[in-house]
């Protein structure tokens, strides 16, 4: 092969190898290399055939524009190329010569005489092992015959065309997977567009049905048999529920368009759970059930943002009430190198290590006496996670089926 390179024209596979290695677009690589090959080889016609079921087509040629010759046509029908196809296969190069008649296949003849020229040389080329097409050389003057060394240079470039023609799938596949995710990102943002604006349409409705059933439990408007009474409760808490799934869909859709935003300020963090714990104290204490805060050494300050790291660990904290009959639920908090800590910890049922994956996803709930007994929103902890990512930190999940559960809420300090 040193040989071979050594009696070639100095310089002719640097500069194609310096070609291929650019930064150019791949698609801008093909042209200059066969305007090199026509060069060299001096002849007039350089293309690049690939083969497709139906047709084959010019897929690049040198010189882009020919003046006064007659050239080959775009696309034309691939029986023509039958025999030289199935051939291609094994690799071989094909020269045909008119004035030679060195024509192996007849079928070939009006082929090649469109071409309106004497010599044509044709290399098979491959991408990623598969055929592609040809690699093409035509004159329309000289009756020269390409010496076996010429025709092993050839290949060697065809290589490196395959190489290119590579790139360029990629660069394609990548181009499409830019166009689908830009697409998957405006489907996205339409979708939370439309949650947005329907929940807005539904929180004015629910308001007021929350306000009347409020003044029907108050009999402002006069007194109410116990039957009334349950009918009227019962419209609360169902309207309440239903805020609550509205609230956290509408939160949630914001978090995934990318227009929640979070505001950071220094927090007592004994102030942060001892609030959160007020919201949950009469719920705990009707299911006679310890609410314990453990707060670790140095334990002061931290910088959150108030509202939604509070919402974070309201969430927590009334899940496990809800799936604790008896025992305790405790919020330890404990400081690390880089992070802080809020570990919610029952004495619950538990959670089986198959549906532990299951509960970050939106609407998913577990299955059991207390959660038939407990409607939730299915939202709650998808919210609290996406809520916690949005500090850079984190909820992370611990399980033993009867033996209770801790969600972690990490935070970076």
């Amino acid at each position: 092969m040193k040989q071979v390179v050594d009696s070639w024209p100095q310089g002719l596979f640097s500069q194609i190898k310096h070609i291929v290695n650019s930064f150019l677009d791949p698609q801008e690589k093909i042209v200059p290399i066969l305007s090199i090959l026509g060069q060299c080889f001096q002849v007039d016609q350089v293309i690049l055939l690939e083969e497709k079921e139906v047709n084959s087509e010019i897929y690049q040629k040198w010189p882009i524009k020919e003046i006064n010759v007659n050239p080959l046509k775009q696309i034309f029908p691939c029986q023509n190329w039958t025999n030289l196809s199935h051939c291609s296969c094994d690799r071989q190069v094909y020269q045909f010569c008119l004035s030679n008649h060195l024509i192996p296949y007849s079928k070939k003849q009006e082929l090649i005489e469109s071409f309106d020229r004497k010599i044509i040389v044709t290399v098979p080329v491959f991408r990623k092992g598969e055929f592609f097409g040809h690699l093409i050389l035509a004159d329309k003057e000289s009756s020269k015959i390409f010496t076996p060394e010429e025709i092993q240079i050839l290949e060697i470039i065809t290589d490196q065309i395959s190489l290119i023609l590579y790139q360029i799938e990629l660069q394609e596949k990548v181009n499409q997977l830019e166009v689908e995710n830009q697409q998957l990102k405006s489907a996205c943002q339409n979708k939370s567009d439309y949650l947005s604006h329907m929940n807005h349409e539904l929180r004015t409705p629910l308001t007021g049905i929350l306000g009347f059933s409020k003044m029907l439990k108050e009999e402002l408007y006069g007194p109410l048999n116990e039957k009334q009474k349950q009918y009227a409760n019962g419209i609360a808490v169902s309207g309440q529920h239903l805020l609550a799934l509205v609230n956290d869909f509408l939160d949630l859709s914001k978090i995934e368009a990318d227009r929640e935003e979070i505001f950071v300020e220094t927090v007592a963090v004994e102030d942060l759970c001892l609030s959160a714990f007020s919201m949950v104290e009469a719920k705990a204490k009707e299911q006679n059930l310890d609410l314990i805060l453990e707060l670790g050494e140095t334990i002061d300050f931290c910088t959150v943002d108030q509202r939604r790291i509070k919402q974070i660990l309201l969430n927590l904290l009334s899940n496990a009430i809800k799936f604790t009959e008896k025992g305790s639920v405790t919020l330890a908090v404990q400081r690390h190198i880089e992070k802080i800590t809020f570990s919610v910890i029952d004495t619950g049922i538990g959670i089986k290590e198959a549906d532990q994956n299951k509960l970050f996803q939106p609407f998913q709930q577990i299955q059991n006496s207390l959660s038939r007994k407990h409607k939730g929103t299915g939202l709650g902890l998808t919210l609290s996670r996406k809520l916690a990512q949005l500090h850079g930190g984190d909820i992370t999940l611990t399980s033993e089926e009867g033996k209770g559960s801790c969600f972690t809420l990490h935070l970076p300090i």
